[in-house]
């Protein structure tokens, strides 16, 4: 609102200004010779004379109200003068504040200081995946410590931690994430050159040092370290990724299929979004793609079991999230055009087909490959 009514201020002046000027140069050309006055007293006042005295005051009145405007226009543009120097005055005199150079413009991840039950919904098909995560104090047990968790299957999740009056920077956030990735001690030149990469460390030293300290507010000691080296205490909290590998490793080890499908759908349920979703951190880009790539793998995995077992719809709905995470595997493709078929649905079987192989010849220049034209010609003929 300010920055409109200078401008009009300053539009009237200018047009004030050059009015007076046009008035001026009129005035100028209009310019009436001496009144013709009588030589004394005596003399008679002709009507001529009055006239050239009438036109002359008329030229005088109008050239002081000339003079007016003018000034009052140069005043105008004055007062505009001086209260935007008075402003850069008071900006030049403010003290500035450091700026801190950030290699990312991502928001600050989700951060859950205080843990939450899950919804029924939620209970229904999360239940044995969540088993040892950290889970609210039932009534007569609120003497109990609360465990905390830190979750990075989704965007980045930090449960059951302490509260902080203090607000928490984005960089101990960034260091909670990175050592939950890592299950080794990390030295702290890594750190330094992974959070601000090219800088001078001895300038960045005092931030990994304020992130650690931020970080242990929320965590405690689980955030431990040992001279230059520093890793997360994972005896002392949970940690969704450590899970998803127990829980995979399991799988792998269940002699009876039904015990391997729950443990798998366990650890699909561990996944709430992709991994570090809503975070922008370039160190992490190789382990968010075998993170991502294992996500895919247990929908292919999970669909097909449900399949198996007669639940197509179900199946055909991990496939579709699947294929938003990676469109140009055809496997899932396989999957999601074999679930429609058993529901019956040989428009829509078709239809993905076709734009299957637009996808493909758009983007790679080929075409489906032989097993999935096979199962295409096969899902054709069964209808």
């Amino acid at each position: 609102m300010i920055a409109p009514r200078r401008q009009r201020r300053r539009l009237r002046a200018l047009t004030g200004s050059a009015l007076a000027v046009a008035i001026f140069s009129l005035l100028t050309v209009l310019r009436p010779g001496a009144p013709s006055l009588p030589g004394s007293l005596s003399a008679p006042l002709t009507l001529e004379a009055i006239e050239s005295v009438v036109v002359w005051l008329l030229w005088l009145v109008v050239g002081l109200l000339t003079l007016a405007l003018l000034f009052n226009a140069l005043r105008t543009r004055a007062r505009s003068h001086a209260a935007i120097l008075a402003q850069l005055r008071s900006t030049s005199e403010r003290p500035l504040r450091p700026v801190i150079p950030i290699h990312r413009q991502s928001p600050p991840s989700l951060v859950v200081v205080s843990p939450k039950p899950p919804s029924d919904a939620e209970a229904n098909g999360r239940a044995a995946a969540i088993e040892q995560w950290p889970a609210a104090p039932t009534a007569g047990a609120s003497d109990v410590p609360i465990r905390a968790g830190v979750s990075v299957l989704g965007p980045l999740t930090i449960a059951g931690a302490k509260r902080s009056r203090r607000g928490l920077r984005a960089a101990a956030l960034e260091l909670i994430a990175y050592l939950a990735l890592n299950h080794r001690q990390v030295q702290r030149d890594e750190l330094l050159e992974a959070f601000w990469p090219g800088l001078d460390p001895r300038r960045t030293r005092t931030r990994l040092h304020q992130a650690v300290r931020d970080a242990r507010r929320l965590l405690g000691d689980a955030i431990a370290s040992e001279r230059d080296r520093y890793w997360v205490d994972r005896d002392a909290i949970d940690i969704d990724l450590d899970q998803l590998e127990r829980l995979l490793a399991e799988a792998r080890a269940a002699k009876d299929d039904n015990v391997g499908q729950r443990l798998l759908e366990q650890a699909l349920a561990l996944f709430t979004d992709e991994p570090l979703a809503g975070s922008d951190y370039p160190w992490a880009e190789g382990e968010l793609r075998r993170l991502r790539a294992t996500q895919v793998e247990l929908l292919e995995r999970v669909g097909r079991n449900l399949l198996a077992r007669g639940e197509p719809r179900r199946a055909l709905e991990l496939a579709e999230r699947a294929l938003t995470l990676d469109g140009l595997n055809e496997g899932l493709w396989r999957l999601a055009l074999e679930a429609e078929s058993a529901l019956g649905l040989r428009e829509a079987v078709d239809e993905r087909y076709e734009r299957l192989r637009e996808q493909l010849g758009e983007r790679l220049g080929l075409e489906p490959d032989r097993e999935t034209r096979a199962l295409h010609r096969q899902l054709l003929a069964q209808a």
